[in-house]
């Protein structure tokens, strides 16, 4: 679910394996999909807004990847989306990969200089991020701007994963939040109707079709990357789908309004 979640490496094990570079990009997609950095697919996309309306919305995808889930909404539901990325090269990748019937409905950008979004207050009528929350220990920060370019009553919505309890994993810059950790942030970023959804069934499903995909690509995956980092993969979905099960993460929908 998470961007590279189950693809950053212990560097000692991999030969300093860096996941952020574009020379992975085929290994994205086979893992993950198309044009996609996370998992579940264009199904845990729908997931996301099954809910919802968001025909012709106006969106800000926050950290966007290689530009995937943009594309999709962008061509399925006729929005316009804005996407926002750390990674320069993943700002570049999604541009030069834009669909040409797309290039008047998308646009990605990195942070100004001073780490904010480049955009005007009340621009967006939603704004999205599917699994990279968890990345971001600094969430107040975050969720303040968001609120900023969302109009009045617009709608945040967010694929991450929820912990029993609050902590940072130590072999993955993760951010274990819990349900009452998130609910206070968006609460005091001026946030409210904050609802959760448990979608780890789902989830769960997604990281056994993972690991099935996986095995059936495992000899171009190790001729490519080396049978080490392909049992790492593999290891750490086997491990994830532990977790899922044992309810030490659980994969959640959160969806907030802005307080007009």
């Amino acid at each position: 679910m998470s961007k590279n979640e189950h693809i950053n490496q212990n560097k000692s094990s991999t030969d300093d394996f860096d996941p952020y570079q574009p020379d992975n990009v085929a290994l994205y997609e086979v893992i993950y999909g198309k044009n996609l950095i996370s998992l579940g697919g264009l199904a845990a996309i729908d997931n996301m807004f099954s809910d919802f309306n968001i025909r012709g919305l106006k969106a800000l995808d926050i950290g966007f990847g290689i530009g995937g889930v943009a594309f999709y909404l962008a061509e399925k539901y006729k929005m316009k989306v804005a996407g926002i990325e750390l990674h320069l090269w993943m700002v570049e990748y999604a541009r030069t990969h834009t669909p040409t019937i797309l290039l008047n409905s998308l646009e990605f950008h990195t942070y100004n200089s001073n780490g904010r979004f480049p955009y005007e207050p009340e621009t967006f009528d939603l704004v999205y991020s599917k699994g990279v929350l968890n990345h971001v220990a600094d969430k107040i920060s975050l969720f303040k701007q968001v609120n900023t370019v969302l109009k009045p009553n617009g709608l945040f919505v967010i694929a991450d994963w929820i912990f029993p309890m609050a902590a940072t994993e130590n072999l993955a810059p993760l951010v274990c939040e819990t349900k009452e950790s998130y609910e206070q942030a968006l609460l005091n970023t001026g946030f409210s109707e904050i609802s959760f959804r448990n979608d780890s069934k789902l989830f769960l499903n997604y990281a056994k079709e993972l690991l099935t995909r996986l095995s059936n690509n495992q000899a171009p995956i190790k001729q490519k990357y080396g049978e080490e980092l392909f049992l790492i993969i593999q290891k750490q979905h086997e491990e994830l789908i532990e977790k899922i099960q044992q309810h030490q993460k659980i994969a959640t929908r959160i969806v907030a309004k802005k307080t007009s």
